[in-house]
Order: structure tokens, then sequence, then C-alpha cells
């Protein structure tokens, strides 16, 4: 969701999203939270039942695909989503959906079902049509026959009708769309007078006594969590693979009733070079950047080195790398710039092209089509899952075998050597890293930081896909970073926020003159470029109240003093700068879109919430929904 807002952070709808105030639902807490535990019931929704196994599966597809998404993410980062939550209500929804629907007497007929599902491009050939073979491997991929694919989807179906229909009066008159993207498109500057904290930086003195007494009131920023090393054995379907011995004529026959799994979408490996230009840009400054660019493309052309031109010219972050961009597919790039890229030829320079970025020159280094690989590309890949595949049979038995070996005095090595498994020895982690540094739940990670050095866990521990065997090599208990070591941080921070308050004294001495508009004696006024709502001040900084303010005002009058990371101001409106007509026209449509979605979006949360507030909703198991 952030890599998307950054990457369209000029275009209309994410300036929208950023100035009006979004009403989202939530009916958490709704129905009685107090119903009996019943380990195989996670809720009732009137007489309906939502059990664990369905909870458990919804809940592993949304841990999964944001896993896949934020890669980096951590075990204490998703309880804080509080994703088991988000989960059970989503069930919940789909279940006063389908209610809805079945009190309205909506259905999906078999021609409307395998309509819709021929349609889903994952279940297509190479000429883009349905394929039962396809639709078959795919779902068999994902371990679900068709019969509970199609049911599932049909629900799916029946609750976008029922969603459809409770928002089929949703509608955007042109002047509330124009309203809105005035409102987000509006650009403003201001008149400064900046008390400078830097100015009194020599005035903020800080003691050794408060360095000591901001340590010992935020002692816990300076935590060194417990940190453990292990040596362990991964009883894992990855762990085992080296155990398994594949056969080649098993993995030409998996790529053969495969290939269109293997198959690889188009690819370009392009290289440009960007004038910048704001989407807004007026007609001189458009023509200024078209002179520009057109000067590079002449030298470009004439045979001048795209990387070194790229580098002297390009205002983009590729300049650095001489305008590269690497290897990429459909759907990465910018429409503008896709469109142009996929329709050239390879060496081929092209000419200026408009995005919301600017105008860029593309050169087109590469060009590689879809195609399906070959058996000998994509080898190692399918030896290494069909491996895992048949390693997958193995943990249980295996376990046993390696624990009963335990209990009997072996060490880890010993069992290593027998049965064949490396055995690993991790870097120093402590419980929040347990999930990367060695693959186990941060549960299970519990019972290595509640023996000491040199002991064996005499349980296995549960790891993402099977079990780690461990013995602990090294144990360090939970510390603080010493006095001495964060003082000088400590120091700095002090002092710039005393600087920033003594900045702040002194301008709120000088507001009656200033406020009254005598600025006689006052530093310099300054003024800022155009800004948008987003609480960013060139010179001044990040000062939301500032922005606020300047936008709020209909006259010049100085206002403040206000404080800010820079130290403190007085402001007064210099420049309103308004979209104009042409720039409306032009972005009408994609306005019109983005708010009538904003606006099913709300009526859909407003219409589920009013089903949920007429039925009967129990939660069961609030101690697990806890610990999610």
């Amino acid at each position: 969701m952030l890599d998307s807002i950054r990457q369209n952070s000029q275009s209309w709808g994410v300036k929208l999203a950023f100035a009006l105030i979004v009403v989202v639902f939530v009916f958490w807490g709704v129905g009685s939270m107090n119903g009996p535990s019943n380990s195989a019931l996670i809720a009732t929704v009137n007489d309906t039942a939502i059990m664990m196994p369905e909870f458990k599966r919804a809940y592993e597809l949304q841990m999964n695909a944001i896993k896949a998404r934020f890669p980096g993410i951590d075990e204490s980062q998703f309880k804080q989503l509080k994703i088991g939550q988000q989960v059970l209500q989503g069930l919940i929804a789909r279940t006063l959906l389908l209610q809805e629907a079945e009190r309205l007497g909506m259905t999906v007929t078999p021609v409307e079902l395998k309509t819709e599902i021929a349609s889903i491009p994952l279940f297509q050939n190479a000429q883009g049509k349905f394929d039962p073979e396809v639709y078959k491997q795919m779902l068999a991929a994902q371990g679900m026959s068709a019969g509970s694919f199609e049911r599932q989807f049909k629900e799916d179906l029946l609750t976008k009708k029922v969603r459809e229909n409770a928002v089929i009066s949703a509608s955007v008159s042109d002047d509330e769309a124009h309203e809105a993207f005035v409102y987000a498109s509006e650009k403003r500057s201001m008149d400064y007078i900046l008390y400078s904290a830097v100015d009194f930086m020599k005035k903020a003195t800080v003691t050794d006594d408060e360095i000591k007494a901001f340590y010992d009131a935020n002692i816990g920023r300076y935590a060194v969590p417990a940190q453990v090393v292990i040596k362990y054995l991964a009883i894992t379907p990855e762990g085992l693979a080296s155990t398994v011995t594949v056969d080649e004529a098993a993995a030409e026959a998996y790529y053969a009733d495969n290939q269109s799994s293997f198959r690889k979408e188009e690819q370009a490996d392009a290289s440009h070079i960007l004038v910048a230009l704001d989407e807004n840009a007026s007609d001189k400054e458009v023509a200024a950047a078209t002179k520009k660019i057109e000067k590079v493309l002449k030298l470009a052309r004439s045979g001048k080195d795209f990387g070194k031109l790229a580098k002297k010219y390009s205002e983009g972050p590729s300049a650095a790398t001489g305008g590269a961009l690497g290897t990429f597919s459909r759907g990465q790039m910018v429409k503008p710039f896709e469109d142009a890229v996929f329709s050239m030829k390879e060496g081929e320079i092209s000419e200026p092209i408009r995005t919301r970025f600017g105008l860029h020159i593309i050169k087109l280094n590469k060009l590689e089509k879809a195609r399906i690989p070959a058996f000998e590309e994509v080898k190692g890949q399918i030896m290494t899952k069909l491996a895992k595949d048949q390693a997958a049979d193995k943990v249980t038995t295996t376990l046993d075998v390696v624990m009963e070996q335990m209990l009997s005095g072996k060490s880890l090595e010993d069992i290593a050597k027998e049965q064949k498994i490396t055995l690993m020895t991790s870097p120093e982690f402590s419980r929040e890293q347990a999930p990367v540094a060695v693959g186990v739940t941060k549960e299970a990670a519990e019972e290595l930081f509640s023996v000491p050095a040199g002991t064996a866990v005499d349980t296995p521990l549960e790891a993402n896909d099977g079990y780690v065997v461990a013995r602990v090599e090294k144990s360090k208990p939970e510390s603080s970073m010493p006095l001495e070591q964060v003082s000088a941080s400590i120091k700095e921070q002090l002092v710039a926020d005393k600087s920033v308050e003594l900045a702040f004294e002194a301008a709120k001495g000088a507001s009656t003159n200033v406020l009254a508009g005598n600025i006689d004696g006052q530093p310099k006024v300054q003024t800022s470029p155009l800004v948008e709502r987003k609480g960013f001040i060139p010179g001044v900084g990040s000062a939301e109240d500032v922005v606020k303010a300047v936008f709020d005002a209909d006259g010049n009058k100085w206002m403040g003093p206000y404080k800010t990371p820079s130290g403190a101001v007085f402001v007064r409106l210099n420049k309103v700068d308004q979209p104009s007509d042409e720039v409306w026209q032009a972005a009408k449509e994609e306005v019109h879109k983005t708010l009538l979605a904003r606006k099913k979006q709300q009526m859909e949360q407003s219409f589920i919430k009013s089903l949920a507030d007429k039925a009967e909703i129990v939660i069961k198991n609030n101690e697990l929904l806890d610990k999610l």
C-alpha cells in the first residue's frame, strides 16, 4: 500500500485520499463478547456458525498475502495489525451478506458461474482462453478441489451482488467533484518570520543531571533484548530436501504437466533520461522542458553515449546509474512510459514521452517476448520443489527418530551425521528475530530463552512448515545500553529541544507587536514556495498546524507563533494557487471515478453495519483472538 502511494504520489486520486477524511467502518465489538468458548467454534452470526477451520484458512491466506507484499514484516508488527480480529470481521461481514442474499432471493446461475470463472486470467492458456487443464492444475497447486473452489467462488459472486445492490444509488455531481478537486489540488505560499532554533543553541545548556534524568525516564529506549545463539536441525521440507534423491524423469514429467506455470511474461530492459516537469506545469514551463529534452534527444540520436548523457542531463533517481532501469514487465511502469517501451525495437531511442514525472526519452536495450522456458532452464527449480515435496512426507517420521536419539543421549552432531541432516549454527538473535533467524514461531522461541547455555531443548520447536530441534550455545540476558554509550545522543536531543523552546519563548515575547502588524526589528520576512496540504514547508519543516492555519486563512494577517522543528514562526498568507479550468477538465473523469468509488465504499460499510446492528453476533474464543 505504501509503495503504491509513493509511486502514485502525484496522481489525482492519491492527492484526494490525503485531502479527504474517509469514514472507515469497523463493527468490531457488536454482539455478545462473552459466549462460552468452544474449540471448534469461533463465532455465530444469527443461526450461522463460523468454524475454526474456516477462520484458520482465512487467517493463513491473509498472513501469506501480507508476507508476500511486505517480506520484512516481523511477528510484533503482525500483532499490531490485529490480523485475527480483521479476518474475523471479514468472515462476519461475508456471512451477513450471504444471509442478506438469501433473504432477497438472489442467486448465481450455473451459466454465470462458468462465465466468471472462465474470465479469470489465472485459468487461461497462452491464447487467453479458459483451459480446463490449467484450471485443474492451478486448483491442485492450492490444495483445492473444483467443487470447493466453485462453492466459495459462487458465494463471492453472491456477496458481490448484494454489495452492488447496496450502492446502486451512489452518484457524484460535477459541483461535488469540482469542490473536492480544488480542495485537494490547491496550493498556497506564505510569508514567515522564523525564530531559528540554531540561534539559541549556545544558550541551551544541558547538565549531566538532566542527561541522567532523561536516560532514567526513557530507559526503555535503550533496552537490549535477551539474545541467544543455537545449533539446530531443521526438520522441515527444506531442511530434509538434501536427504531425498529426485529422479530426473519425474522432473521432466512434472515439467510436461505444468508448463504453463513456468510462463515468463514479456520483459524489457530500458534506460531513460528525464526532464522533471510538474503535472500542472504552465505552458512556459512545458516549453522550457521540451526544449531541453529535444536538445538531449538530438545528442543521443547523433551517437553520443546514452548512459553518459543520462548522468549529465537526467533529473531522475536513475541518473547516477546512467539512466538504467533494469528489467521490468508490464504493469510496473506508468502507462505512457510502458506503452512506449513495449512498442519499441531493441536499440531504438524514443521521441519525448510525457508522464506525471515529466518528459522522458527512452532507449530500449533488450526486449524478451513472453515464453515458456525450456526444461533445462527450470530443471533445478523443479528438482528442488520435488525434493521438498518428498521431504515433506518424511518430516514426522524423521522427527520421531531424532527425538528418540536425543532422549537416548546422542548429541546433535552425531544425530546430524546419522540422519544426513545439516547441523546449522544460528546468528545471535532475540525473541522478535527468531522467526526470521531460525524459522520458529515467536511462541516456540520462548523455550530457547528459558534454558541455560549448553542445554538442548527437550521438545521440538514448531516452525512454519515443520520443526526445529535445538541446543542453546550462547545466552545473553536482557540489558540496557550504558549511559556512557548514549549520553552524547541524549545531550544532542536535549539541546535541540531546549533550543526550540527558547526560540518559541522569544517569539511569544514579540507576538503583541507582530500580530498587530509591527514587524520592525524582527527576523527577516521570508516567503515559502507553493505548498500542498501535507504539512511540510521548505525552510520551516514539518508543521501541520502552520499549513492548516495558512489554508484556513482568508486574509493576510500575521498568525502565530507556532512551534516547529526549526524553532518558532509567525506566518501570513501570501498567495493562493488554484487549478485552472483546463487542468480540471483533464482530471474531471478520474476525479468522478475516485469519488464515486469512495462513496460506494462508505455506503457499503454503512450497509454492512446496519446488517450487523440487526444481527445476533456472538464472538467466542476471545483468548485466541487476543494472541493473533
